[in-house]
């Protein structure tokens, strides 16, 4: 599913292999804060929902198969619904299941006809619970059916559950299923195969999973259609589209001559534009077979489905989209993406949605990255670092500890440092292993059409690449926060040796959190003569210094230049013989450097709690000629000027006061410009 807060920053030069631009990046970038805005509206109003939805312990029994048949009416609203389910007993013993099903108490009218039948003796239905007593007595492996009929309306819960909207349209992520049918709502127990019956009025088109294998004209001005999914699917992606489409197709060539059908379902108005937005399609999915194996459902199809819904959701070969312009690009990319990581292999419960999401929205980066190239996959990742929630070093664990909520459950956390944790993830392990792991754990016999869990993936990366890497999953998956550099650099030389003197120190946070990252980090050398260096550094204290042996006197040294690694990063002076600059540890104004300068030079300075802060530059007679900082800060950091004054004019040489307010207090110190 796709809900991502993301304000980027953009390239101001063209972006390489197909030649997209900031601007059309910056398209992109709207329609996910478009797409957050309106499904963080659709949380907020469905807690309530599932404070009552109940997850009963049905360990005793797998769920095989669904024969899942509605009738859909409007005049008046009605939904009607008999569900045949097949099960088998995991336990000997059995004699009693729960289902999961809107018991709809607090909501009437109630189901109307309602009745339970097949090797069924007697059943009770109450707390969103519907308690079946068997016939007998089922031993492991047993096979046994229960028949549930039902009519009604039923109530649009959660993000949007089942939906009377001009058509119908249902979205069940991650409990709403039980809202409109009967069903073990659970993902780690998938359903072998389903087949959908749905009667609706004739001038209507029904959209769902797997493939249309009959169309039915009845004579009451209505018609069947029936969907068979043949692929194991879990209960939330199970959905229905019904509307006035309009419907048109397309097809992957998933190898020479052979040719899978991608069909789409759009509102009349939409089908010229739909047939442009959708373009690139075959593209993502030729792009996506090649790096996460074949399209998982390629004996059936791919397609969309609209609806009046301001997201999109991964419903299984069927993905329901809310928007259709070529400014939700990566949006489809996402949910398309989520037919491997998230359908094909699932989280085994909500705890572990990041292995949806974040996977779903790095692969929008390896989208853009294979058909647009490198420049354009670096903007994009690094985009996410403008992000609000990025302001401080606070960020919630990607690990959901609480699934009671669903705003809780798909935090903005688990898209973007979800997403980070992978790219972080590709630079630790390197390219090569990296993409063998994202083919790999998707098919590989233990996950393919199956669950994993956060704890399955770390031991398959730990596997495909010979790493330990619980320190690197405990740190960015169960852990807060991120980790806040200070670094520095100074040159010198020794026995004829050139050395790059390098400090990196990690800020605590404030409330006293004392986790320490460990992490490689690229530090790029650049010599007068436009040659360069690559160095890691694994860095894993509070502070920490490195002599490294060099090829010259460095012009400019860059810390991780690439961003792989989610951080904020801060330059402090530092020489071989002085200590680092702790610019968190105590009130203090430091020396500018360069100092004398000519065009930029650089002030830093410490606070030992948060406060009101001015800085203000003053010229040798006292008259104020700028102002850097007036406001509220929470820790340290250096500034920048750039000789100007406050009409952005540029001042003379000479000397001048820099003064900091800090409570109550104040420091200066003089500096020397030079134009």
């Amino acid at each position: 599913m796709r809900m991502d807060v993301l304000c980027f920053l953009f390239l101001m030069t063209e972006l390489s292999a197909q030649n997209i631009t900031p601007e059309r990046i910056l398209e992109l970038a709207k329609n996910r804060e478009e797409v957050h805005k309106v499904e963080a509206e659709s949380f907020a109003k469905s807690f309530s929902f599932f404070q009552k939805t109940m997850l009963p312990d049905s360990s005793d029994y797998d769920q095989l198969y669904y024969d899942l048949n509605f009738v859909i009416t409007y005049s008046p609203q009605n939904f009607e619904g008999t569900v045949i389910g097949r099960f088998r007993s995991n336990v000997n013993g059995l004699n009693q299941i729960k289902l999961n099903f809107d018991s709809r108490e607090d909501y009437p009218p109630y189901w109307l006809d309602f009745s339970v039948s097949g090797n069924v003796s007697s059943y009770t239905h109450s707390d969103w619970v519907l308690r079946v007593q068997l016939d007998q007595t089922y031993n492991t492996g047993d096979t046994f059916s229960v028949i549930v009929h039902y009519s009604g309306v039923p109530r649009a819960s959660g993000l949007a559950g089942f939906m009377f909207s001009g058509g119908v349209f249902t979205l069940s992520e991650p409990y709403a299923a039980q809202t409109w049918w009967p069903c073990k709502d659970d993902p780690a127990d998938k359903i072998d195969s389903v087949r959908i019956s749905v009667t609706a009025p004739a001038n209507m088109l029904v959209a769902s999973n797997g493939l249309l294998v009959e169309q039915i004209v009845n004579p009451n001005n209505s018609k069947t259609f029936v969907w068979k999914e043949r692929y194991p699917i879990t209960t939330y992606l199970v959905s229905l589209a019904v509307d006035a489409y309009s419907a048109f197709s397309d097809s992957f060539e998933y190898s020479p001559g052979n040719f899978m059908p991608i069909e789409y379902y759009v509102y009349p108005s939409q089908l010229t534009t739909a047939q442009a937005a959708f373009s690139k399609i075959p593209d993502m999915l030729d792009s996506f077979s090649r790096l996460f194996g074949m399209y998982p459902f390629v004996e059936e199809k791919y397609g969309h489905a609209v609806f009046p819904w301001g997201g999109a959701m991964e419903h299984q070969t069927c993905t329901s989209i809310g928007g259709v312009s070529t400014s939700w690009e990566s949006t489809y990319a996402h949910e398309l993406a989520h037919q491997w990581y998230g359908d094909l292999v699932t989280c085994r419960d909500w705890h572990h949605i990041w292995l949806n999401e974040g996977f779903a929205t790095y692969c929008e980066a390896l989208w853009i990255e294979d058909y647009y190239g490198d420049a354009a996959f670096h903007s994009y990742v690094n985009s996410s670092l403008s992000n609000s929630n990025f302001t401080g070093s606070f960020v919630p664990p990607v690990y959901r500890h609480d699934i009671t909520d669903p705003w809780s459950i798909f935090s903005w956390t688990v898209y973007i440092k979800g997403m980070w944790v992978l790219h972080m993830l590709r630079h630790v392990v390197g390219d090569p292993i990296f993409f063998q792991i994202m083919h790999d754990y998707p098919n590989d016999p233990a996950f393919a059409f199956k669950t994993a869990t956060t704890e399955q993936f770390r031991d398959f990366c730990e596997t495909s690449s010979g790493m330990e890497l619980d320190w690197f999953f405990q740190q960015w998956i169960y852990e807060s926060y991120y980790p806040v550099y200070y670094w520095g650099y100074s040159h010198y030389q020794q026995g004829g040796q050139d050395y790059l003197y390098l400090v990196i120190q990690q800020r605590q946070n404030l409330s006293g959190y004392q986790h320490l990252y460990k992490m490689p980090i690229d530090i790029i050398v650049q010599y007068s003569d436009l040659t360069r260096d690559t160095l890691v550094v694994w860095n894993s204290l509070l502070s920490q210094t490195y002599d490294i042996p060099v090829s010259g006197s460095p012009q400019s040294v860059t810390f991780d230049p690439e961003n792989w690694i989610l951080k904020k990063a801060s330059l402090i002076p530092v020489t071989k013989l002085d200590q680092p600059l702790d610019l968190t540890s105590s009130f203090n104004l430091y020396q500018n450097f360069p100092n004398p300068f000519n065009g930029t030079t650089r002030i830093p300075f410490s606070l030992d709690t948060s406060g009101y802060i001015k800085l203000e530059i003053y010229d040798i007679t006292g008259q104020k000629v700028r102002t850097l900082v007036d406001g509220y800060l929470n820790y340290g950091r250096i500034i920048s000027w750039d000789g100007k004054d406050d009409q952005d004019r540029a001042v003379a040489s000479g000397i001048y006061i820099y003064r900091i307010q800090y409570q109550e207090r104040y420091l200066s110190r003089k500096m020397l410009l030079v134009q």
